[in-house]
């Protein structure tokens, strides 16, 4: 048997730009060293906190106070499950700024879809990651004017 994950094409980091009231520029560094492996993302995603951290922050850039109570389980905890998650490169951190001058952080999913398949003795996986459209972004900021 063997297990094969099919190369991510590098792409270069997109600029960071705001939407909104959120900052969508990366607060660490974008690029991914290596994918995880498949043990690495099964273990992940074998925790219900992380699953529903991911489906959380898929539908909206949500705080560790928010994914706290949403999970049921302490800050710290989402901390160590938002640490693990943006080390995969599932989960990326963005800032909102505050009307005082101040910050917050928000994490937003970062992976739209995983797949295993096991066919003809082979078993292979795919991690499609996020992607954000500067386009699509500015014709909704535009909208809000």
């Amino acid at each position: 048997m063997t297990v094969a994950s099919p190369p991510i094409e590098p792409s270069s980091p997109a600029p960071p730009r705001w939407a909104g009231d959120l900052f969508l520029g990366p607060m660490t560094d974008p690029t991914v060293a290596d994918d995880p492996d498949l043990s690495t993302l099964v273990g992940l995603f074998d925790d219900e906190h992380v699953r529903t951290i991911l489906a959380a922050t898929s539908a909206e850039p949500l705080s560790a106070a928010t994914l706290s109570e949403r999970c049921g389980v302490s800050t710290s905890a989402v901390y160590r499950r938002v640490d693990r998650l943006t080390d995969a490169g599932l989960l990326d951190e963005r800032t909102r700024p505050r009307s005082d001058g101040h910050h917050d952080t928000v994490y937003v999913a970062a992976i739209e879809r995983f797949e295993l398949v096991v066919d003809d003795g082979d078993v292979d996986w795919t991690v499609d990651r996020t992607e954000t459209d500067v386009a699509d972004e500015l014709t909704r900021l535009w909208g809000k004017f």
